[in-house]
């Protein structure tokens, strides 16, 4: 018989002598299921110049010991094949062996023999789905038999074969959130001695049903819908086992519960003996709760768990202005709501000795989990595009950097073109890459001050269509034939083959046009009124995979690494710039500045159509899929001043178009370690000035001093973010951020390279550090108004002001102030 079914999560299993995958998913019908296939793990070896007689019979007898493995590693056959590697097809066999863990025994064994093998740390699921081109959350068909006697929760079907159908995504799954607040009087997280307090969970079914629940074991008066009191700790997960069970998500999702939530609860419920097999195997929760927090996973069988901080933190982040991937930032950018505001230093006390104070704790649990779905449903659509994308499985794909996703998607494409991938660097040849540079993008500097009428030109995704354009890739470098007509500018000892379009470029190039084909279904269904939610999603998705690409060339790990590929996409773009440089200045344009792939003219005399006829000219030579585009048309620009120097400022510019939109960067607006004082000032003033208000915007920066100086700035206007690059006990200085860390980790708070601290620097004397202070210990007033006049307001401003003629003294008055002296 067929099904079809939307594959969800993966797993395997080794049974009397064979591996079989396991795919749980959801049937067009909204059934859930598990679907079998046997499958049969393999890696390749490469076989020129050996006598591969002596070498079947050495396989033939190969076994090698395997401790905590159900039986010794072991081929089981091998088979001849072509492939191709770095541009040159040759002869391979593939060899398989009786389970995964197998893999890396064997190839370990048959490299000591000094045979070179390959793709032998493919993960088992990852190849499978490779190799059958499944790709999960899409519509799959199967072809096979139900099992009655499984011993799964859910019905077991064997497929003899498995296949795509469509990119299809399911209508409709089944989400719940979780989270949890936890005892921690002395303010440390400790998951031994401080038990859960309350459970949250929100969720919907598939017809949009609302779930939501409250778990706690301390009873008290209240008239909410949504509590319900356990006996103790030890039944509240048990009972939180119970809902999940009953309720059988397809998503459990948390903000951070990788890291922590689930961690914790399984910690919690082994210590107190409640068994959480929650697999729809009858499996356990698998969580690490050791080790750092922000690099833990957690899993249940046949749920898809996915933790939307990680989302956020890996890929999704940078697409947000906020500097904070905090769950109050990230909901207030994405929702346009924040969490509830409680004092959570008082829970523990609360619960000892204000049981009616719990409500409100309750409701801000809640709440939390809450906000979690909500950006689990907004941000579904982006993590099953990047899913359709690399073709692996979303839990997989939230917890993958970039030069991850770019790499999963090439060993994807590389099924499709028989390639064969090259293996991961390790000892001397890694310690070499880390060596090797090269120059970056060039910037034409502008020269300082305030301009009229400026265009600003974009090359349209510059790097990918230069590698696209060119041929840029590992397999077609210092090619055979094409010596004297493929050479790099500036680089001549380097070129690329000009006859045959190699891997890496066509990988990129379909990318290039899909996105292009996105761009024009998104222009045509606005214009129809209709839902872009998913293309968009899919289109963002596209275009930040195929910008990493020359960042993956280059990258020290990559598994098609080349040095040479990237250097010459940026001596490319080098070029293309210093030319269409020129060629506006032939056409009576003065170029005020370029960077990378951006070029700003000033139109002078001439008219917007004057510029776009430059624009059609440069089009009309470029090669391959690149183009140069008209960003848009400003009314005003400013450009400032370096610290150090008069020479003008890199990406630091501010722009006014004539409807009124900026266009601000590398200014503090967008540092985060600036106060939202500074930025917030420094948009005032950008604005008033770009709009011809210059007196408007000193009077401004005046009034903003003078309420500083007095006292009266409220204190979020004054909190300073900063993250955290590294473990803590390896920063040597212990700047104001490392103080306030060391603070949070006391309080039992997790922080670990990536967070972002937040801190007020108060009154006082001593060292900065010293009177730095988390946000919820500082009354108002109580912060260093010197401190924040000439170390965030005046040095947000005062480029900006010395471009017009105005000193920081003359800012301030005749003289620099100690306060408020004669200046007001």
């Amino acid at each position: 018989m067929e099904i079809k079914f939307y594959p969800l999560d993966f797993t395997y299993q080794y049974k009397d002598g064979t591996t079989y995958i396991s795919i749980y998913g959801k049937t067009i019908q909204n059934e859930s299921l598990c679907i079998v296939q046997p499958y049969r793990p393999f890696f390749y070896i490469k076989i020129d110049n050996l006598d591969t007689k002596k070498l079947a019979e050495k396989l033939k007898d190969l076994q090698v010991e395997a401790k905590y493995n159900p039986e010794n590693a072991k081929v089981t056959g091998h088979e001849p094949i072509e492939k191709e590697l770095l541009g040159k097809t040759q002869l391979f066999w593939k060899v398989y062996v009786n389970y995964p863990k197998a893999v890396p025994i064997i190839s370990r064994e048959i490299a000591s023999w000094g045979i070179e093998c390959y793709e032998k740390d493919i993960l088992f699921v990852h190849r499978y789905l490779r190799d059958n081109n499944i790709v999960p959350m899409t519509l799959t068909k199967a072809v096979g038999k139900f099992n009655s006697k499984s011993s799964l929760r859910v019905p077991l079907f064997e497929a003899e074969k498995v296949q795509p159908l469509s990119l299809d995504t399911p209508p409709n799954l089944k989400i719940l959130a979780v989270d949890i607040e936890t005892y921690a009087k002395e303010k440390i997280i400790n998951f031994d001695k401080n038990p859960i307090l309350m459970i949250a969970l929100y969720g919907a079914d598939e017809n949009g049903k609302e779930f939501k629940k409250v778990l706690t074991w301390k009873n008290f008066s209240h008239d909410s819908d949504f509590i319900e009191f356990v006996s103790d700790e030890t039944q509240l997960l048990q009972q939180f086992k119970e809902i999940l069970l009953h309720f059988k998500p397809d998503i459990l999702t948390g903000y951070f519960s990788d890291g922590f939530d689930l961690p914790y609860i399984l910690y919690r419920a082994n210590k107190l003996g409640v068994k959480l097999d929650l697999g729809a195997d009858y499996s356990n929760l698998q969580a690490d709760t050791r080790g750092d927090a922000q690099e833990r996973e957690a899993s249940i069988t046949g749920t898809l768990h996915l933790d939307v901080f990680k989302f956020v933190r890996n890929i999704f982040g940078k697409n947000l202005k906020t500097d904070s991937y905090s769950l109050d930032a990230v909901s207030e950018e994405i929702l346009g709501d924040k969490k509830k505001v409680v004092n959570l230093d008082l829970l523990a006390d609360t619960w000892d000795n204000n049981v009616d104070g719990l409500h409100d704790y309750c409701i801000y649990n809640l709440h939390d989990a809450h906000l979690t779905y909500r950006l689990c449903l907004k941000l579904l659509y982006d993590m099953i595009e990047f899913t359709k994308i690399v073709g692996l499985p979303t839990f997989d794909v939230i917890h993958m950097r970039f030069s991850k996703l770019v790499e999963s998607y090439i060993l994807k494409r590389a099924v499709e073109y028989n390639v064969i991938a090259p293996n991961k660097p390790a000892g001397k040849e890694m310690d070499q890459r880390m060596e090797e540079t090269f120059e970056g993008a060039f910037v034409y500097e502008p020269i300082p001050g305030l301009y009229k009428d400026i265009v600003v030109f974009d090359f349209r995704s510059l790097y990918p269509s230069i590698i696209t354009s060119h041929n840029i890739g590992p397999e077609s470098f210092s090619c055979d034939c094409c010596k004297e007509v493929g050479k790099v500018p500036t680089l001549e000892q380097y070129w690329f083959c000009t006859q045959d379009k190699k891997f890496i470029p066509n990988v990129l190039e379909h990318l290039i046009n899909i996105r292009a084909v996105l761009k024009k279904e998104i222009k045509e269904a606005k214009a129809k009124g209709e839902n872009t939610l998913m293309l968009e999603a899919r289109s963002w998705a596209i275009k930040t995979l195929a910008n990493s690409f020359y960042g993956y060339l280059g990258f020290f790990g990559a598994r098609w690494y080349s040095i040479e590929s990237a250097r010459a996409t940026t001596a490319y773009a080098r070029n293309y710039i210093r030319t269409t440089m020129a060629k506006a200045e032939e056409h009576g344009f003065k170029v005020c500045y370029g960077d990378t792939d951006l070029l700003f003219v000033l139109l002078g005399d001439k008219t917007l159509n004057d510029a776009l006829k430059f624009q059609k000219e440069v089009n009309a030579v470029l090669p391959g899929t690149m183009e140069l585009e008209l960003e848009n048309y400003f009314t005003r620009g400013l450009f400032v001043a370096n610290k150090s120097n008069t020479k003008g400022a890199k990406k630091k510019y501010a722009l006014i178009s004539k409807e009124g939109k900026m266009k601000i960067t590398g200014f503090e607006m967008i540092r985060s370690n600036s106060s939202l004082l500074a930025k917030k000032t420094q948009e005032k003033v950008l604005r008033l000035i770009l709009e011809d208000h210059i007196p408007e915007a000193l009077s401004t920066l005046q009034s903003e001093i003078k309420k500083l100086l007095a006292g009266e700035v409220p204190l979020d206007q004054l909190i300073i973010r900063t993250q955290i690059t590294k473990e803590l006990n390896s920063y040597s200085a212990i700047a104001p951020h490392v103080a306030i860390a060391w603070q949070m980790v006391k309080r039992g708070e997790v922080v670990s390279p990536g967070s972002t601290v937040e801190y007020i620097i108060t009154k006082g004397k001593g060292l900065v550090r010293d009177r730095a202070k988390i946000p919820v210990d500082v009354k108002a007033g109580d912060y260093d108004a010197e401190y924040y006049l000439h170390n965030q307001l005046l040095p947000a401003v005062s480029s900006i002001f010395l471009v017009l003629g105005y000193s920081e003294e003359q800012l301030l008055g005749e003289k620099k102030q100690t306060g408020l002296g004669k200046f007001f």
